[in-house]
Order: C-alpha cells, then structure tokens, then sequence
C-alpha cells in the first residue's frame, strides 16, 4: 500500500483541485489516512482492527463497497467520507498497477507473491521520502476531528491516536535508514504520473459528477427564494 506521505501528498493536491481549505481540509486530510489508523502496524492504536475491516476487503473492490455503503456521505462530499474513499481508491489504483506491472516484466519472473509485495513497499518507501506532511493540529482540533472521523463505521480512534499519526509523520528515522536506496522497479517519473493518474480519475468518477449536482441543488434553491 501507498505509505501515508504518499496518501498526503496526493490528498493535497486532490484537497487544491476540490478547493478546500481550513477545517474542511484537515478533515479531508485525516479521511486519507483514516482507514489505516485501526490497523495499528504503525501507531500504538487504543482500538486495533482487522484490515480487511477498515479497508472493506482486501483488494481494488475496497473502495466499491465503501462507496456503496457510504453512498449518501460521498455524493454530499463529506469531506471526511470522501478522503476515506479517496484512500481506498488510491490503495487499490497503486496496487494494480504494481501487480499488472511487474507479471508482465523481466523482473516478474520467477518471484512469489511474497517477493513481489517487497518490492512493492521498498518503492513506495523511497517514493515517500520525495514528500513531508502532517496533519498539524492542535489538541482541540484533535479532539473535533475524532468525533467526526467516528461518524464513518469501521473507525473508532481517539484525539491521541491523531495526535501520535502527527508524531509518526515527523519521525525522520525510518526515511533517513533508507536514504541513497535506489527504486527496484519504479522509477521516480513513473510515480509521478501514476499520482497524478489516480487524483484525476478519481475525481472523474467521484467528484465531479457530484459537484455538479451540488451546484445545480444551490442554483435551484437560488431560484425558488427568487
């Protein structure tokens, strides 16, 4: 999977593209990360979860079966729905990819599953180290966007757990151990589209279709009180 610096930066750039801003943003750059939070490979979670849970199974039909279930939040682009979708999404769009990728390459070869995941992770890793975000809230805020967060089923976290994701992602320490490594399959331009890629289909296949009816409740509301 997409390392959570990976899952920020494409958050951010799809957070410009839908326009958001203050509150609304951070909840939607929470979103990003929120599916992996439960799982607690990685923050000393109160709360642990299975990942087939929180992410709604196990392969690219993650983020069908969060939509249909969510189908009202994210057609309202809520922001904290839609940046859990927008994770799952960008999940299952990496994976297949990398998996579709490699079966049809010279270094496919002869490599188990087990093999190929590693590769995987290694270059996603030194992907990460090329962005550097946190959430960067306050214990306040931490505390709203736990209330809101636990709107969305499969969460349960707490304003500390959100306040130790900030810690992680400033922790140097992982980044600076991998420092010089080189991509083993990936290369940094191909990251690059492959972001760029994701953010755009997805705002194709959820975001504008609902924008547009969002406006086009507004303008009739508009007219009605005319």
């Amino acid at each position: 999977m997409p390392s959570w610096n990976i899952h920020l930066e494409a958050g951010n750039r799809l957070a410009d593209k839908m326009k958001l801003s203050g509150k609304t943003r951070k909840e939607f750059l929470l979103g990003c990360l929120l599916p992996d939070i439960n799982n607690g490979y990685i923050n000393k979670v109160k709360i642990k979860k299975e990942h087939g849970e929180t992410h709604y199974a196990f392969d690219e039909k993650s983020s069908m079966n969060f939509y249909a279930e969510n189908k009202a939040h994210i057609d309202a682009l809520e922001p904290i729905f839609v940046g859990y979708l927008f994770h799952l999404y960008t999940d299952g769009y990496f994976n297949y990819d990398f998996y579709k990728s490699i079966k049809h390459s010279e270094l496919g070869d002869g490599l188990d599953h087990v093999a190929k995941r590693e590769i995987k992770h290694h270059d996603f890793w030194i992907y990460d180290m090329n962005f550097h975000h946190d959430l960067g809230v306050s214990h306040s805020e931490a505390l709203e966007l736990a209330k809101i967060a636990n709107k969305v089923p499969a969460t349960d976290i707490t304003a500390e757990d959100i306040e130790d994701v900030d810690r992680i992602l400033n922790d140097t320490e992982f980044a600076n151990a991998m420092a010089g490594e080189a991509y083993k399959f990936y290369t940094k331009e191909r990251l690059d589209r492959l972001m760029n890629d994701v953010i755009a289909s997805f705002m194709y296949n959820y975001v504008m279709e609902a924008q547009s009816k969002e406006g086009a409740k507004s303008a009739g509301v508009g007219k009605s009180n005319a």
